[in-house]
């Protein structure tokens, strides 16, 4: 059922959602012997790397354990397909403080890069991979550098990018006591071996202040991203319809370079209202490297905070992305299925039932693709963190 709906869904929306005329078939070509030898010298590094991290928090005497376990009910209807599956996610993170200026963090998770959420499919085997693996020091009184494999490195609002990603780089982070922030970063997204590398950088300035009973924040961020498509990997490019009926690809394309040049605004205003939480978000990204269609706006609502046993919390978000505003790379895997273009609402609630337990519903509306497909998803959540 799920490889009908990925099926059936490619075939309406396109494979390339920018442009929704096309999908793209894959094809592995071979790879020279410098490919190789780096990819084999790469996975050692990372792989002693990794060793060491574990070492380093299996013999610290002050770690700290968190970690998570849920359970969710997933139901996807795209178009005229619908599925309905159970799923779980399973993490578990060690920080230790290896001194008053520098902690080391690691953490594993089940499922994919864009989601924890595993399939229950007959008692297959599932996949744990390393999710965090980073080293935090604090070089000066509100400066933090951080390196490795982190969390996202800004501020940001809506679903523009999927929190579930955790890029890899070089991360420095400033921030006063009176509420001004500042950061820089440069992160590898993709490593391509002998080709030019995926990667972004970026800057980001903040505030946050109290203005008439409300706290106020607000963020301007730059994002330059540039992601390479391998010589290795070439895409044959097949017309959805063409005259006849027949199917006749177009040569090969081997490599390519999609650039984003973005400019990221936000604000968002809390205030307690009759003993209740509320706060007001809106977000405006605005991609410079393209000429038409590059914009992206959401905004929403949210009421209470489900912080602790018998809290609660309700959310009401839209968002409309035009086809060259955002990029492939980072798109929510729950919002309108990674598609770049979209236009569609999220409802979202939780509720503490007990310490450490949290049942969360979440309901996608959303018009994905040039084709405008239905896109409807939702998730009931059970989960227990410690």
């Amino acid at each position: 059922m799920l490889v009908n709906i990925y099926y059936a869904f490619k075939e309406k929306v396109g494979q390339n959602i920018n442009f929704g005329l096309y999908s793209f078939k894959e094809t592995m070509l071979s790879q020279d012997s410098a490919t190789r030898r780096y990819r084999n010298m790469r996975k050692a590094i990372m792989t002693l790397v990794m060793l060491g991290s574990l070492s380093a928090t299996a013999m610290a005497a002050d770690v700290k354990w968190s970690g998570d376990f849920g359970y969710r009910n997933d139901s996807l209807e795209v178009g005229t397909a619908n599925s309905d599956r159970d799923r779980f996610r399973v993490g578990l993170v060690a920080k230790v403080d290896v001194n008053d200026k520098t902690n080391v963090v690691v953490g594993v998770r089940t499922g994919p890069t864009k989601t924890p959420w595993n399939d229950l499919a007959g008692g297959s085997l599932k996949t744990v991979d390393l999710n965090l693996a980073y080293v935090e020091y604090a070089a000066a009184n509100n400066l933090k550098v951080t390196l490795g494999k982190m969390n996202q490195p800004w501020v940001m609002e809506g679903l523009m990018f999927d929190e579930d990603i955790k890029p890899e780089g070089l991360a420095v982070a400033y921030k006063t006591d009176s509420g001004l922030s500042a950061s820089a970063f440069k992160l590898k997204l993709v490593e391509n071996g002998a080709d030019q590398d995926s990667t972004l950088a970026g800057v980001q300035v903040g505030a946050a202040k109290k203005v008439a009973g409300f706290d106020v924040a607000a963020h301007a961020t730059l994002l330059d991203q540039e992601v390479n498509t391998k010589a290795s990997l070439c895409y044959v490019v097949y017309p959805l319809s063409i005259a006849g009926g027949s199917s006749v690809p177009s040569l090969p394309v081997c490599s390519s370079t999609e650039k984003h040049k973005q400019l990221v605004l936000s604000t968002s205003a809390a205030k307690d209202v009759a003993g209740v939480p509320v706060k007001l978000f809106v977000q405006q990204l605005k991609n410079d490297e393209a000429k038409t269609a590059d914009t992206a706006l959401a905004y929403g609502v949210k009421f209470g905070a489900a912080k602790k046993a018998g809290d609660w919390e309700v959310s009401l978000m839209k968002q409309d992305a035009e086809a060259n505003a955002l990029s492939g790379v980072w798109t929510d895997s729950d919002f309108g299925g990674e598609a770049v273009l979209h236009d569609g609402t999220a409802v979202r609630a939780a509720y503490v039932l007990a310490d450490g337990w949290v049942v969360r519903g979440s309901y996608f509306d959303v018009e994905v693709g040039s084709r405008k497909v239905d896109y409807k998803r939702a998730m009931l959540d059970l989960v227990y963190t410690f």
